[in-house]
This record gives C-alpha cells, sequence and structure tokens, in this order.
C-alpha cells in the first residue's frame, strides 16, 4: 500500500476543491498487506479479465494448492495442478514461466528500487502475461510509488466521472489532473479508487 500522510493531503487538497473534499470525507486510507513483486504478479495474472470476486476465488483456491506465492512453491506443482482449479492453460503457463525465470535469476526485482516508475513499468511489462495497467499496479501498490495514474484503469476513470460529475472523461482531462496532482498522483488516486465503489450518491 502507499505510504503517505498529511503532508501529500494537503498538497492534493490545495490542488483541487473536489479532491479536498474527498480527502476531508475518507481521511487517511492505511496501509496494506505487504506483497512481495514476485506474490503480486502472480495475483494480478491470475485476476487478469476477472471480476474482484472470481479472481479472489481463484487465488484462494492457487494458495490452497501452493501455500505463499515463491517461485518455488510455485515450481512445487505439475502445470496441470494449477490448470485444475479453474486457472485458464494461458495463465497456468504465464505463471509457471514467471516461477522459473525468477528462480533462474532472469528477473531481478530488487533492481527495481533504483528504476524511475517508467522503467519499472518497462521492465516488468517484458514478462509475458504483464500488460502496462498490471505493471503500473505493482508500482503503485507494491513497490508504493507516488506518481502513477493509470488511465487504463476503469475504476480510477470511474471514480473521477463519480466524483466530479463528469458526463464523460477524454485522455486530454485525464492528463490535466494526472498534472495537477502530481507528484502524488497516487495518493489522488486512492481516493477515487473509494468514491468508484462508494454505494453512496456523491455530490
Amino acid at each position: 500500500m502507499i505510504d503517505y500522510g498529511q503532508e501529500e493531503m494537503d498538497y492534493l487538497s490545495g490542488k483541487d476543491p473536489v479532491m479536498a473534499r474527498l480527502i476531508a470525507h475518507y481521511g487517511h486510507f492505511e496501509r496494506g498487506v505487504e506483497e512481495t513483486v514476485f506474490s503480486s504478479l502472480v495475483t494480478h495474472i491470475v485476476s487478469q479479465m476477472l471480476s474482484n470476486k472470481v479472481g479472489a476465488v481463484l487465488n484462494g483456491r492457487l494458495h490452497a494448492l501452493v501455500g505463499v506465492y515463491t517461485p518455488e512453491n510455485i515450481l512445487s506443482q505439475p502445470r496441470g495442478s494449477i490448470k485444475g482449479i479453474g486457472i485458464s492453460q494461458r495463465k497456468a503457463d504465464y505463471i509457471v514461466n514467471l516461477a522459473k525465470g525468477a528462480a533462474e535469476g532472469r528477473y531481478d526485482f530488487d533492481a527495481l528500487t533504483g528504476m524511475t516508475d517508467a522503467e519499472v513499468v518497462a521492465y516488468l511489462c517484458k514478462i509475458q502475461g504483464v500488460g502496462k495497467w498490471t505493471a503500473e499496479m505493482i508500482a503503485e501498490f507494491t513497490l508504493g510509488r507516488l506518481d502513477i495514474f493509470s488511465y487504463g484503469d476503469a475504476a480510477l476513470r470511474g471514480g473521477m466521472v463519480k466524483a466530479h460529475g463528469f458526463k464523460t472523461l477524454s485522455k486530454l482531462r485525464f492528463k490535466r489532473y494526472r498534472k495537477k496532482y502530481a507528484p502524488y498522483c497516487s495518493v489522488a488516486s486512492l481516493y477515487y479508487y473509494a468514491v468508484n465503489d462508494d454505494d453512496d450518491a456523491w455530490l
């Protein structure tokens, strides 16, 4: 989860009155469970193109099968066993190939800490089965990068539309807000996620 405090909240509140209202309403979001880059990659690959509910069910089954997501634990199970819990053949291949690559040292996830945000996303996107959105989510929530604002994130866009009362959200408008919230775009995104998930009407 993103590590932030009053300084970031005050900065964003001063940039946008709607964001100020969101921050006042929801307060500070506590840090969540910390994952490794490898385990986050597996979790995201399992959940891709699925609802949150179905993704959680499949991840629960995979955890029951292998335990903690580590390369060694993934490789302890035959590929067919992973597919047998309801994960597609393609995703099972992605997961096993990722585990092999990590076990063989082809991926250096520790090196990500010294990379820029763009370099992190580019590095992760080289992994089979990892797209830009997944890479951005790992940069934001696993590595704790503070300035990620993903146009590919439907929940983020939905929260912005709901919070501001927009009818549409063009890429140009999105970029304007991204520039406004920098260098704390990740923090701003938390509040848009919250309002997107909130069943209550906003404004």
